[in-house]
């Protein structure tokens, strides 16, 4: 598998080295939303004192700051691009390689990832020291941190494959897709900090997987939670992972079950 990834990585480096102003420009993505709801808190935190809350205005900022960095790792698109694959044939010859296709979209994942982290890790840098972005994060926020960033990518990853896998169904999941998104843009952290919605909004973000996705590993790198709070943050992501990987067996096993390749 070792020598597998490393022929998947020079495929996928070579195939992103001939769009590298499109993948910088996707990576806008990454930092511009968390700009302006960062910059709209903002004007609300002065409005009211310097504070929303349990949070002062530069603690909003450290927020946003990583939610800038955590967006970009644990952001998925397969559900997009699986569909066009579909539509294109182009799904057809991976089915029939020894090497299941998820294969090739962690590789793609992660090489665009590290490649465009150039661009985004310097402009998160500049808004934290423009904004005077106040962390509290200590060693153990980081390290717990990075294992729930990773695990929360790999959650984002794991549904992205769920609803792609809707493609067996149907050439146009774009509809499902966007209800899918316009929930996470709702209770993932997006909009803004999880501790600042209201009692019953709070609730159901902790029992939907999206606050798991962004909200939770932003929090905890940014020093918010205690360490035990942390710990059992990151203990309902992996109950998250472990049911998205089950569904997304149960997905695929039935979508290639019913897969017969467009115009077949």
């Amino acid at each position: 598998m070792i020598q597998i990834y490393r022929a998947l990585l020079i495929q996928a480096f070579q195939q992103m080295a001939q769009y590298r102003v499109a993948m910088f420009l996707y990576a806008l993505f990454s930092f511009i939303r968390p700009i302006i709801f960062l910059a709209a808190w903002l004007a609300v935190a002065e409005s009211q004192g310097g504070r929303l809350g349990a949070l002062s205005s530069s603690d909003l900022a450290a927020y946003f700051v990583i939610t800038i960095v955590v967006t970009h790792a644990t952001q998925a698109w397969d559900f997009f691009e699986f569909e066009w694959e579909i539509r294109q044939g182009r799904l057809s010859p991976k089915l029939l390689r020894p090497l299941h296709p998820i294969h090739y979209s962690i590789t793609g994942n992660i090489l665009w990832k590290l490649q465009t982290s150039l661009a985004v890790v310097p402009v998160a840098i500049l808004i934290a020291i423009t904004f005077d972005a106040r962390f509290t994060t200590t060693p153990s926020h980081l390290v717990l941190g990075a294992v729930s960033t990773a695990l929360g990518a790999a959650l984002a990853f794991t549904f992205g494959w769920v609803f792609a896998s809707v493609a067996f169904w149907t050439t146009r999941v774009h509809a499902v897709v966007t209800l899918y998104q316009r929930a996470a843009f709702i209770f993932s952290g997006q909009i803004a900090p999880l501790a600042l919605l209201p009692g019953p909004l709070l609730a159901v973000a902790y029992a939907l997987p999206f606050a798991y996705m962004l909200g939770v590993p932003s929090d905890i790198l940014r020093g918010g939670p205690d360490i035990a709070t942390a710990l059992l943050m990151i203990g309902g992501q992996v109950v998250w992972l472990a049911i998205a990987i089950g569904v997304y067996r149960i997905v695929w096993s039935a979508g290639l079950r019913q897969y017969t390749a467009v115009g077949a």
